[in-house]
């Protein structure tokens, strides 16, 4: 958001140097490179107590050891970012990998903390929760095409096509492909707030069964209207570098929330449950230390 993304032209050095030069760009490029070198050392260390305290739980195993591996290939993403001086595309695929690293984190720690689902109840229960996982899912699948298509927008420089809000120029179909392109990232936000106000109210009616679920759907939701509230003023105030940089962390954040969501309807019971019909009798070491 700062232009700082070629602060160190080369990788993995900065200026051929361990320790760069004090210029401002450098900086703020080099801390990213030490806080994704911190973030990897973290990472490595879940995915070592996953697989010596959690060596029943799939979820923990499974989504800890994909986060290791995605960090490596972010990595790897971010010195070919540098080399190709920051292409859209490479830059989109970072963003999009960086997004399934947080993603599989949020799972990795549900699981640590033991997160269940309430068991199903019969035929009709069922098919409510059929139509419940639609809304789950299309939820996720919307909100990290938002991440993207807001990558997208920006690296083709079209991220101020449109200097009003919320219609662009004063319509609601602009012409041009880059005011399209815009005016589409807002659409795929509106759809996503019907789609998390549907799992909000799906969420209040099975609220017994998992206040979980209600309470991740409802911080859903009010992050999708900051999301949006910010986008307002990035726009009002001429795209302010820090509310561009806030923008897109409320989207990850909104990002967390989904697949928190996603994570309490859809792994706890199915994982869970095929770890206890591969494993009878067997409990983890974190079960055992619980109370």
């Amino acid at each position: 958001m700062t232009g700082s993304g070629l602060g160190c032209p080369d990788w993995p050095l900065c200026h051929g140097q361990i320790i760069p030069p004090l210029e401002l760009t450098t900086l703020i490029e080099y801390s990213h490179r030490l806080s994704a070198t911190a973030l990897g050392v973290l990472v490595l260390a879940t995915a070592v107590m996953a697989w010596r305290t959690c060596c029943d739980d799939l979820r923990a195993i499974v989504s800890s050891t994909m986060a290791l591996a995605l960090v490596v290939v972010a990595a790897v993403l971010g010195g070919i970012t540098v080399w190709v001086e920051l292409a859209w595309w490479v830059v989109l695929l970072h963003l999009g990998i960086a997004e399934f690293v947080v993603a599989c984190i949020v799972v990795a720690a549900a699981a640590g903390w033991k997160v269940r689902q309430a068991p199903r109840a019969d035929a009709a229960g069922d098919s409510a929760y059929g139509w419940f996982d639609l809304l789950v899912a299309g939820s996720v699948v919307s909100v990290f095409a938002l991440i993207l298509l807001g990558s997208y927008m920006v690296g083709k420089g079209y991220g101020s096509a449109c200097d009003t809000w919320p219609l662009c120029g004063g319509s609601l179909l602009p012409e041009g492909s880059a005011a399209l392109v815009h005016m589409a990232h807002r659409f795929v936000t509106a759809l996503i707030g019907v789609l998390v106000a549907a799992t909000v109210i799906a969420a209040w009616t099975r609220r017994a069964q998992s206040p979980r679920l209600l309470w991740a759907s409802l911080l859903a939701a009010a992050l999708l209207v900051a999301q949006s509230l910010v986008g307002a003023a990035t726009v009002w105030t001429g795209f302010a570098a820090p509310l561009k940089s806030i923008h897109l962390s409320v989207a990850t954040l909104l990002w967390v929330a989904i697949v928190f969501v996603a994570t309490v309807q859809f792994l706890p019971h199915r994982l869970a449950a095929s770890n206890a019909a591969h494993n009878p009798g067997r409990v983890s070491r974190l079960e055992r230390l619980e109370p």
